[in-house]
């Protein structure tokens, strides 16, 4: 384990409230929304930042979505680049990615309303399952059922914003809120073990 974030990125400190979108953004995501989402908590609450772990693809011969420079731009729009909300300006390999997880308070995938969204079973969730991570997440798949039966996080509807900054705001300073989370993660999480899937 070694410090990837917290007191390594320029803008991310210790006592930071941290949320990871863990893996890549492709454009059946919905980053801009969350975006917009944490620009505007940003105002009341300076301390949360949003760091994705993933812009370019893991294949070199796989270009660049173009979802990826609409992120940037509305982030830099909102003055938020590189103050609220930071990009890995590559890719998180397999083995370095736990570090990344281990120093965030929230995991976070925001996704539009699409088939993909029906039938996609998020491995990144996997990823916060792992790392005991409280989420916030957008409705409408197959993970977003489960954090809703099971108390995970926050589960929101597509494209709104207010309903997002709200979530986020409760997932990451609402103490209780968040032990209940992690108590039902930490219960649950071992069921997706894969000797046991």
């Amino acid at each position: 384990e070694q410090a990837v974030l917290r007191g390594v990125i320029d803008g991310i400190n210790d006592d930071d409230a941290v949320i990871v979108w863990s893996g890549g953004i492709y454009d059946w995501f919905d980053p801009l929304t969350l975006i917009s989402a944490v620009a505007a908590l940003s105002e009341r609450r300076p301390e949360v930042k949003l760091f994705f772990m993933g812009t370019a693809h893991p294949h070199p011969g796989v270009p660049a979505m173009p979802i990826i420079d609409d992120s940037r731009s509305l982030a830099e729009s909102l003055g938020v680049l590189d103050r609220h909300v930071f990009f890995n300006e590559s890719w998180t390999d397999y083995d370095d990615r736990q570090n990344f997880l281990m120093e965030a308070d929230l995991g976070v995938s925001t996704h539009r309303s699409h088939i993909e969204t029906t039938f996609s079973f998020r491995t990144r969730i996997l990823d916060y399952l792992w790392a005991s991570l409280p989420m916030v997440v957008t409705e409408g798949d197959h993970f977003a059922d489960e954090i809703l039966k099971h108390g995970f996080g926050k589960v929101v509807p597509e494209g709104d914003i207010g309903a997002l900054e709200s979530a986020l705001e409760v997932a990451l300073f609402d103490e209780k809120f968040r032990r209940q989370a992690i108590k039902a993660i930490n219960r649950a999480k071992d069921s997706y073990r894969w000797e046991k899937v």
